[in-house]
């Protein structure tokens, strides 16, 4: 109960620091966070940085609109709280997920690792550490990922090599 309520009293406080500006996340953003995305962000624990537009959140923390969803145990948002530029994610696991579309078909990337960044001006995810990132039914997991999501493009290496797993389409074999 008192976890809950001290929720509850932190995503007041954040939504009275930030009255200046609305919950709405800025224009002109080809994919990631839109202009009628309401953000919502919950965790225990949150305090502004001394440098500015730098949030650090602790125990718990979710940000959600309505085609992403990140969670981990601490993060740290870069940009106005209203429209973050990058969000960097630490926990066990921190996790990803986006709902986007790629040449007309709907996609849903799911990302976990021990540490993830999100950076919106690449529009990419880096993850670190026991990483996993998913496409539908493609998986790669292992080193060091990152994810293009404009370019649908994946990139992974490091000390144990990765792992690839491709599911073929259905009716279709996989050709050798």
């Amino acid at each position: 109960m008192f976890r809950t309520s001290y929720r509850i009293i932190t995503f007041f406080l954040i939504v009275l620091a930030g009255t200046d500006h609305s919950l709405f996340a800025a224009e002109n953003r080809l994919t990631g966070f839109s202009a009628d995305d309401t953000l919502t962000i919950r965790s225990a624990e949150a305090r502004m940085d001394e440098l500015p537009d730098i949030v650090h959140f602790g125990g718990g923390f979710e940000l959600r609109a309505s085609d992403w969803s990140l969670s981990s145990d601490q993060a740290t948002l870069y940009g106005k709280l209203d429209d973050p530029e990058t969000v960097l994610l630490r926990g066990s696991p921190a996790m990803i997920l986006v709902q986007t579309v790629s040449d007309g078909q709907p996609a849903t990337i799911n990302g976990q690792a021990d540490r993830i960044v999100y950076e919106r001006g690449s529009n990419s995810i880096r993850l670190q550490g026991n990483a996993t990132i998913s496409r539908n039914e493609h998986s790669l997991s292992g080193g060091p990922s990152e994810y293009d999501i404009e370019r649908d493009h994946w990139s992974a290496g490091g000390p144990g090599g990765i792992q690839v797993e491709v599911v073929p389409e259905e009716g279709h074999p996989p050709s050798l």
